[in-house]
């Protein structure tokens, strides 16, 4: 999920909005607003400005700041993102307090672990390694 997805998701559930919701909203169909969330698909300039109208936040909180990403420097718009999560999902609350009395070779260690965890699962296999 890319950044613009996480923000666009945290900002649709945060006003307790479905993708249905946002689909009436908006015109969007449902499928596309939840492939922008995704990552899969990357919305227009007019698009984000009418996400940006129904989620109540100004445009520039959707755009992405290439920058910040470059340099690992937490944004504005990073910090609002993390905030509305906390809110959101407060056990990740728990997580970045354990996290803090990382080191920062243990906290690279647990965001790959992390990123790895978050993939979804393919297909079972049976005992000898093929599919089940």
């Amino acid at each position: 999920m890319s950044r613009l997805g996480q923000r666009l998701r945290l900002l649709r559930e945060h006003r307790n909005l479905s993708l249905y919701d946002v689909e009436r909203l908006t015109g969007l169909h449902y499928s596309t607003v939840g492939k922008y969330e995704r990552g899969v698909r990357r919305p227009s300039l007019e698009t984000l400005r009418e996400l940006a109208r129904v989620y109540e936040v100004p445009l520039h909180e959707l755009i992405p700041d290439e920058e910040s990403e470059n340099d690992g420097t937490a944004t504005p718009a990073d910090l609002d993102r993390w905030t509305d999560l906390l809110r959101v999902r407060p056990l990740l609350g728990r997580l970045l307090d354990a996290a803090a009395e990382l080191t920062d070779e243990q906290v690279e260690h647990l965001v790959a672990f992390l990123s790895g965890a978050a993939k979804p699962a393919g297909r079972p296999r049976g005992p000898r390694g093929g599919r089940a």
